[in-house]
């Protein structure tokens, strides 16, 4: 009887469909159709707090597909960012006038949901006068809330596999979240693993490693160093700069202002060897990487954890001129301009309460506060469940660094290594080594050869961030090869596989007979 009580509560879940009334059948100024199910919509978690969600369905069965939910950081910053920067499925050009794809998005072979959290970020909503202030473990209950209500409205998708996904910030969010999912296998029984890409994991490892990480990197003047070093460390330059940070001293502002190196050269602390080649004859563009205000967000919510103070601006700002005819590579605002127009906010049915749509909340990331310094009890908590961990770096990202996740997983974690680093291959590259990978018992670290903060970014390496994620999901190993995206032909005519057609054809048939036997026993 129990066996036919969970028939049926299975059937009833997959006859119930994903919501049409929140299908995006098409978006304005695509350059090619859609080539999977798009779904966006609002998940009210409370009476005051709406979370955005953008569920973008995979192009490869996405019946059997994994599902992964992925976090941006900040905190304050929208997951909008990954879906029109990053792994997503858009690129945005020419402040929203033309929209091309990604042939890198990872949504080729996975189910991915893309949430605004916490509420008041992007294009999610919070309905109070008072000040947004918000802490790890509301949001982290907030996510799971959202999460639950998100399977619920897609309840087909429930028996795939699920992973949590992000960034930066995320190395917050995603841990926590997970464990918390790992503690509730009646609400997310197929929890499979969790993804950290760039994650600033734990403090103290994070802002010792970011002095050396500049030091040895060219970016911080020897004097500074030196001054520092003999007044402050007495003479010993593996210095524990964090506790001298924390100290209201001449020692804590010189280790503060060391700390901030990167800012003063010009270059952009997420992605140290950005360079984008202009056009001379057209006006000179900003990099939003280092000229928005966003782009300081978690540096100085870190600085405030430690010091308990506000820093201030410490970046560049080149004069803000329009952009058109630039490359690419001159501009990551496009998307702005493009999902605060009245056509794409009417596509996605963002009601008229909904605020201006931007990347970070300012004022949500300058009251966050972090009850955290270290991940460590929630990793700990996943890798005994005997998860999929794995957390990913561009080695070169002055912000989170790969050294503060490798000492992160030796020291803190204490995970002996199973499989000592070794390098992962594209064969249509040279030289073919495109990042390590280091094999810990429970837990995997993996270098992005030339990645930055945002590895899956156009400009930096999306081809080889693909081929790790994939390798991730599929738990292949991660010199597995990619194949190259599938060519838009025109006219209407998309080409994704085949399969991927025949495959969901068929599960829609053999779906409407079993839910016509089920209506009939009932």
């Amino acid at each position: 009887m129990l066996f036919f009580l969970s028939l049926v509560s299975l059937f009833v879940s997959l006859c119930v469909a994903a919501p049409a009334d929140q299908e995006i059948t098409t978006l304005p100024n695509l350059t090619e159709p859609l080539r999977s199910k798009h779904y966006a919509g609002y998940l009210q978690i409370s009476d005051a707090k709406q979370l955005f969600y953008w569920y973008v369905e995979s192009e490869e069965s996405p019946s059997t597909a994994p599902t992964v939910l992925w976090l941006n950081g900040g905190p304050g910053c929208a997951s909008m960012e990954g879906l029109f920067i990053e792994m997503g499925p858009f690129r945005v050009r020419n402040d929203g006038e033309e929209v091309n794809r990604n042939p890198w998005t990872w949504n080729r072979i996975a189910n991915i949901i893309y949430l605004d959290a916490p509420a008041g970020v992007g294009f999610s909503y919070y309905n109070t006068t008072g000040m947004k202030v918000f802490k790890d473990d509301e949001v982290a209950q907030d996510n799971f809330d959202a999460l639950k209500m998100w399977f619920d409205r897609f309840p087909e998708r429930k028996t795939n596999d699920l992973f949590i996904a992000g960034e930066s910030y995320g190395g917050t969010y995603v841990p926590m979240l997970s464990a918390k999912i790992t503690q509730a296998t009646d609400v997310f029984p197929h929890f499979k693993g969790m993804l950290v890409g760039n994650g600033c994991v734990d403090d103290k490892i994070n802002f010792n490693t970011n002095i050396m990480y500049q030091y040895y990197h060219a970016v911080m003047d020897e004097s500074n160093l030196q001054n520092v070093v003999q007044k402050c460390c007495n003479g010993n330059i593996a210095c524990d700069y964090y506790t001298i940070a924390q100290q209201n001293s001449t020692c804590g502002n010189l280790v503060n202002d060391l700390s901030y190196s990167i800012y003063y050269t010009g270059y952009d602390p997420y992605f140290l060897y950005f360079a984008c080649y202009l056009n001379p004859l057209l006006p000179y563009p900003p990099h939003e990487e280092i000229a928005r205000p966003q782009t300081e967000i978690l540096r100085n919510h870190l600085i405030k954890k430690i010091t308990g103070k506000q820093p201030e601006s410490k970046r560049f700002s080149p004069p803000s001129i329009a952009i058109h005819g630039q490359p690419a590579c001159a501009s990551h605002s496009d998307h702005f301009a493009y999902l605060n127009s009245p056509e794409v906010r009417k596509a996605l049915r963002i009601p008229a309460y909904i605020p201006t749509y931007e990347m970070c909340n300012n004022e949500i990331a300058e009251n966050y506060i972090s009850q955290y310094t270290t991940m460590k009890q929630f990793f700990d908590t996943v890798i005994a469940a005997k998860k999929h961990v794995a957390m990913f770096n561009g080695d070169a990202d002055t912000i989170c660094n790969y050294v503060e996740n490798s000492q992160f997983i030796f020291n803190t974690l204490k995970r002996p290594v199973k499989t000592p680093m070794t390098y992962w291959n594209d064969p249509n590259q040279l030289p073919m080594a495109v990042g390590q990978v280091t094999e810990y018992d429970g837990i995997t670290l993996i270098s992005v050869k030339g990645g930055g903060h945002f590895p899956a970014a156009t400009e930096q390496k999306p081809k080889e961030s693909f081929q790790m994620f994939q390798n991730y999901v599929k738990n292949q190993n991660y010199s597995t090869p990619v194949t190259f995206d599938k060519i838009y032909v025109g006219g209407g005519t998309t080409v994704a596989p085949q399969s991927t057609t025949k495959d969901s054809n068929e599960q829609k048939y053999l779906l409407s007979f079993l839910c016509f036997i089920l209506v009939g026993i009932l």
